[in-house]
Formats: C-alpha cells, sequence, structure tokens
C-alpha cells in the first residue's frame, strides 16, 4: 500500500462499547496469510505494535469480527480509506447489533454475513457503498480434524445443549415500558414472529407497520433498531426455553451446559444443569454425546458454529430447520432438523437413540460433510476471494 512502511500514519481509535455481544464464532479462521492479533483488552501497547507492522509489512487486508476497530482513523480519515487497505468485517451476528459500527462511512469496507438475507437487509437499510458477501459460520476442531471419533455406542450422553439463559420477559420489559401503542406495536412483532419462524424478524416488522399504516421510514431510526434487537432477543431466549422444556420430556440423560438455566424452573432427573464452559471442554462434551442440540438464531438462510463442530466431533447436529441446512444437507441422513411445533419430533428421537447403527451412519455422513464443506478454513478461502474482487472491482 502506498502509505504503509516507514511514513505509516498515528492512529487514533475510540472503540463503541454494547451493552451486549452475542454469538462470536470460537476461533479465528486459518489463512494462507501471515497473521497479526490486536486485541485493545489484551495489550496497552495495540496502536503501537499495529504501526510496527505497518512500518514493516505491506498489510493486504485486516480482518475483523463483527467491524471492530472500524473507528481506528488518521485524523478525520478511517484507517483503512487512508490506507487504501480493506477491512473485512465478518459479521457473526445480525447486522442490526452493529449499526453504529457500520454507518461509520468507511468506503474500503467488506462486509460478510453469515445469513443471505442480512445481505438484502444491509441493502435496504444501511448507508454506505461498500462490498457485502454471504460467508456462513465455520468451525475447526482442537484435536486433527481426521482423528478417529468416538463410536456411538461408546458416547454416555445422549444430548448435549451448549447455552446461556435468560428470562424472555426482562427483554420484553424493554418495550413494555414505552407508551401504551408503541409496547403494543412491538407486542405484535414479537408475537408474530414466534409464529413466523420463515419470516425474518424484519420482514416481520414490515408487514406489521404496512397493516398498521405506519410510515415505513421510521424503520430507519435509531429508536427502533433498539427496541427490535430487545424483540430478537426476547424470541431466542423464549425459543430456548421452549426447546429445553420440550426435552425435558425425554426419557433420556440430557447434559445442558451455561449460565441461567436455574431461573427457567425446568426440572427432570433425566436432565442435568452444569455451569458454562469453554470452548475445548465443550468439545469434549460433544466428543462423548450422541447428538448436540441447536436453537438457531433467527437465521434464515445460513448456519451457526456449533453445528458444524458438533458434526466434526463425530456427534449428530439436532437444530431448527432452514433453507440453509436443506440445501448443504439432508434430513435424518446427515443432520436431524426439526420445527417449533416440534410435531413427532419426541418419538423421532426416543427411536433413534436407542439405534446405535442408525446413529453412526448419520453422524458419519454429518462429519464428512462438515469437513469438506463447513470448516474456518472453507471459509477463509472465501474470505481471501472477497477480499480479491474488492480490490479488483473497487480499488
Amino acid at each position: 500500500p502506498a502509505k504503509s512502511g516507514k511514513n505509516a500514519p498515528k492512529l487514533t481509535w475510540k472503540p463503541i462499547i454494547r451493552e451486549s455481544s452475542p454469538s462470536q464464532p470460537s476461533q479465528q479462521p486459518e489463512t494462507i496469510f501471515e497473521n497479526r492479533l490486536f486485541q485493545e483488552q489484551l495489550t496497552t501497547s495495540w496502536a503501537k505494535d499495529l504501526q510496527k507492522i505497518l512500518q514493516e509489512k505491506k498489510v493486504y487486508f485486516f480482518f475483523s469480527i463483527n467491524a471492530m476497530g472500524i473507528d481506528i482513523k488518521v485524523g478525520e480519515k478511517s484507517l483503512y480509506d487512508h490506507l487504501a487497505v480493506p477491512l473485512f468485517a465478518f459479521m457473526v451476528d445480525h447486522p442490526m447489533y452493529h449499526i453504529d459500527r457500520l454507518n461509520k462511512g468507511v468506503a474500503n469496507l467488506i462486509v460478510s454475513c453469515v445469513d443471505k438475507r442480512h445481505i438484502a437487509f444491509l441493502n435496504k437499510y444501511m448507508s454506505g457503498q461498500y462490498s457485502k458477501v454471504f460467508i456462513p459460520h465455520g468451525s475447526s476442531l482442537v484435536s486433527e480434524p481426521t482423528a478417529e471419533s468416538k463410536r456411538m455406542k461408546d458416547r454416555n450422553i445422549d444430548i448435549v445443549f451448549t447455552s446461556t439463559y435468560r428470562d424472555p420477559d426482562y427483554y420484553r420489559q424493554q418495550w413494555e415500558s414505552q407508551t401504551p401503542f408503541i409496547s403494543s406495536l412491538f407486542d405484535e412483532i414479537a408475537e408474530r414472529a414466534m409464529v413466523c419462524s420463515d419470516q425474518s424478524l424484519m420482514e416481520t416488522a414490515e408487514n406489521v407497520f404496512v397493516e398498521k399504516g405506519i410510515d415505513l421510514e421510521y424503520l430507519h431510526h435509531r429508536k427502533f433498531w433498539l427496541l427490535l434487537t430487545q424483540v430478537d432477543l426476547y424470541i431466542r431466549f423464549q425459543r430456548k426455553k421452549e426447546f429445553v422444556s420440550f426435552l425435558s420430556r425425554l426419557p433420556v440423560r440430557i447434559e445442558i451446559f451455561g449460565n441461567g438455566w436455574e431461573s427457567s424452573r425446568i426440572t427432570t432427573p433425566h436432565m442435568k444443569f452444569n455451569p458454562p464452559i469453554g470452548f475445548i471442554r465443550a468439545q469434549e462434551q460433544m466428543r462423548n454425546a450422541k447428538m448436540v442440540a441447536t436453537v438457531m438464531p433467527n437465521f434464515l438462510e445460513g448456519g451457526h458454529e456449533r453445528v458444524f463442530t458438533s458434526m466434526l466431533s463425530g456427534a449428530i447436529s439436532i437444530t431448527n430447520t432452514n433453507s440453509f441446512f436443506t440445501s448443504n444437507f439432508e434430513h435424518q441422513k446427515s443432520i436431524w432438523l426439526y420445527n417449533f411445533d416440534y410435531s413427532g419430533l419426541e418419538d423421532e428421537l426416543i427411536s433413534v437413540l436407542s439405534n446405535h447403527d442408525r446413529l453412526q451412519s448419520i453422524a458419519d455422513e454429518g462429519r464428512r460433510l462438515a469437513q469438506e464443506n463447513h470448516t474456518w478454513l472453507t471459509r477463509a478461502n472465501k474470505i481471501v476471494e472477497a477480499v480479491h474482487c474488492h480490490k479488483f472491482f473497487l480499488s
């Protein structure tokens, strides 16, 4: 880059602080490039370290989770525009959680989304001209990914579920504290979204606004996004609670790991609630489980790290269905999909969990597909391709 090297610029950064931080991938993707990781929380010398790299290296692109670091400036200009080096913002959440970051006016920016519908959202509701690409979550194992996994007959846990919990009403109170009309408006959005699992939350909100004759321009306002993120979190935790309540009916061994489940008041002798565990410990539990359950965020055309990690661990991934999973896997052949009405699911799971040969067949096929198509290394190759395209067409 023209402005790196000995005359590397002085950097300033005022970080954006968020109250909540939804899921982030547990590993940085492997790439063919030399990497340097700068994390302001871990070192106070990050600016000097970054400046040193800019002086000594030719940086091809910057990589960031959820657009963190997009605020770094040279004077009044974005670092990335100043250096003519793109920032690749790998979004692991819905972009509505990061509006302040994405609306910073950085031109030399590539935003990747884990759900195809998030790209449509960016085109419609976010300002700025920048590159966009769909790249879902991936996964990698701490252990050798090609190593033999434990056979189903030797696995002691029937179902593992790793997830935190908070009372959904905590989030509902955020809009119920508004005026009666606004409270009723967001109640309707939330209630419809709970039953319209084939619609994005944004699509549901648009439909409610249209039916009530409310100006769609309000959908661009900050106050709307602040409350819609609370609706999204309400739905996530309500679905988690309903799913765990469903699991509690199964006469099989279930292990749940995560904070907050004591407040759910769900009790059963077959289900054990455990403290939260880190990524490495979670993989250990997955390698001893026959099935690993996931309740997806509101991703209708995207995947999730936990789904692929469980497959790589040799377990069957059980998750709510969407078009991404039905396009990349086959129900009851390489994955186990469910709808939120849980119709027939109880009998299906009880039956399959007693059939080790069938479990092994599904798990083996899911692991094969995950190894071939859904590792972080595979995603890293797509990231590099997107950077090549951005540099060619927009630089």
